[in-house]
């Protein structure tokens, strides 16, 4: 028991005579004072919500200026429902647009954050048209919220441009992220629509040119580059598939189309070339005699809306079932037909390379059918004739219809690789071969399609 005792004595008096030894001792409170706690400044930092935080992305901004009390009340008035103002109307965003503008430049992002908040900012997107949503905007912009995504710049004929648009930044306001996408949307359908007219002008610029040079000059037809990726969203957003689905939804369709405007533009070259468009024509022909003076008069009409009228006159003979009709046209071009007539079949060819079987139906009209290898054409119809009592006096009347395609001439161009397009620059220019040092074959090929000598020589210097 004493042995015990003066242990413990020993140890306490060790323990106070040596305290920077590792030794256990009773805990006598903290070795410091407690510093008394600062007073919160505005150097600590704005205080925010879980909610708020998560808005801006986790990041905190710099701190802003405090909303006018004043501005606000009256921003509050005009985009809440009362007995007074029971209709949200124009005059009310205007008001609202107005009462936003005369806030400072450093205190309205956290207007706007506190309008989101109440949801006053999506009372107020909600009423806006897309003057006021534009105004609204390019306000925002002004004021260090918004930042543009340039557009591109408008092209010959009106070519429209990419449309410039807001960058909707997951960070701003939900109510004004819809307004962003809401503008961009509208401005991709004014574009649509200036497309449009657009290709509008461009076919009647093709149906004013009057050589293939000149279709050259004009150039091919141009195609509205509006994609998803113009509202430069990121693929982690979430909303990006909402917005895309709704922008595209909102653009709506223009009543022309690129694949028209080259269908336009290959029928026109073929006619300046001295072809006829591919596809389906309706014919109506024309014709009377006196004795052995014919005269005829007959008008194409395709169906892209190309006509072509032409008149001939000449003279025809017969002898048995056989006839011969000569025929010469305004310019000069004659042709020839060889017909033999069985009385209710008749056989026909001309010098163009058109064979046609006709057939009676009566004292007046025949049906007839036509096949010309040459031209790529087939078709028939009916005619009808009458005469007079002597018989050397006619009048007749034949309709047609038919389908027209490639010809073999054409044909064999078509999967040639070394036949340049209407809008290919020939690989003969690229080395500098001159038009004359060209071969004839190629030189007349050149020529067909509408190069001259001295096109050739511009474009060889280019």
């Amino acid at each position: 028991m004493g042995t015990t005792a003066s242990r413990r004595t020993s140890v306490s008096e060790s323990s106070a005579s040596a305290p920077g030894r590792n030794e256990l001792r009773p805990y006598d409170g903290p070795s410091v004072a407690p510093s008394a706690p600062r007073p919160s400044t505005l150097a600590d930092g704005p205080a925010v919500s879980a909610r708020e935080l998560a808005a801006m992305g986790g990041r905190l901004r710099s701190p802003s200026a405090p909303v006018p009390e004043d501005v606000y009340a009256s921003v509050r008035s005009h985009l809440t429902r009362s007995l007074s103002n029971p209709f949200l109307t124009d005059s009310d965003v205007k008001a609202t647009h107005d009462a936003l503008g005369s806030v400072p430049r450093d205190a309205y992002r956290a207007t706007l954050d506190r309008m989101d908040r109440d949801g006053l900012l999506a009372t107020y997107v909600s009423r806006m048209d897309a003057p006021s949503r534009q105004s609204f905007l390019e306000q925002a912009a002004s004021n260090g919220v918004l930042s543009r995504r340039p557009g591109g710049v408008e092209g010959p004929l009106g070519m429209p441009g990419r449309p410039e648009t807001f960058v909707n930044d997951p960070k701003l306001p939900a109510a004004l992220r819809d307004a962003v996408n809401a503008h961009a949307t509208d401005t991709g359908r004014a574009a649509v629509v200036a497309y449009d007219a657009y290709l509008q002008r461009y076919g009647d610029a093709v149906a004013q040119a009057g050589s293939l040079q000149a279709l050259r000059v004009l150039g091919p037809p141009q195609s509205l580059d509006l994609r998803e990726t113009s509202l430069g969203l990121s693929w982690s957003d979430p909303q990006r598939e909402r917005y895309e689905s709704e922008w595209k939804a909102g653009l709506g369709r223009p009543q022309h189309s690129l694949v028209q405007a080259y269908e336009t533009v290959t029928a026109r070259a073929q006619v300046l070339s001295g072809e006829r468009p591919a596809g389906a024509f309706v014919s109506a022909e024309a014709s009377a005699s006196h004795e052995m003076i014919q005269f005829k008069r007959t008008a194409h009409a395709s169906a892209r809306g190309t006509t072509d009228v032409q008149t001939q006159a000449g003279i025809a003979s017969k002898a048995g079932p056989l006839g011969l009709e000569v025929m010469m046209d305004a310019h000069g071009k004659t042709e020839a037909q060889l017909q033999v007539d069985l009385g209710i079949a008749s056989v026909s060819r001309d010098s163009e390379g058109k064979v046609e079987l006709s057939l009676g139906a009566g004292p007046h009209a025949r049906a007839h059918a036509a096949l010309n290898p040459r031209t790529a054409e087939f078709g028939g119809g009916v005619s009808f004739e009458v005469s007079d009592k002597s018989g050397q006096s006619r009048a007749g009347l034949k309709l047609g219809y038919g389908l027209r395609g490639l010809t073999p001439e054409r044909a064999s161009q078509a999967v040639r690789n070394d036949v340049p397009g209407l809008f290919s620059r020939p690989k003969d220019l690229d080395p500098g071969v001159g038009w004359e040092a060209l071969p004839s074959e190629r030189r007349a090929l050149y020529e067909r399609q509408g190069w001259t000598r001295e096109e050739w020589a511009q474009d060889s210097r280019r």
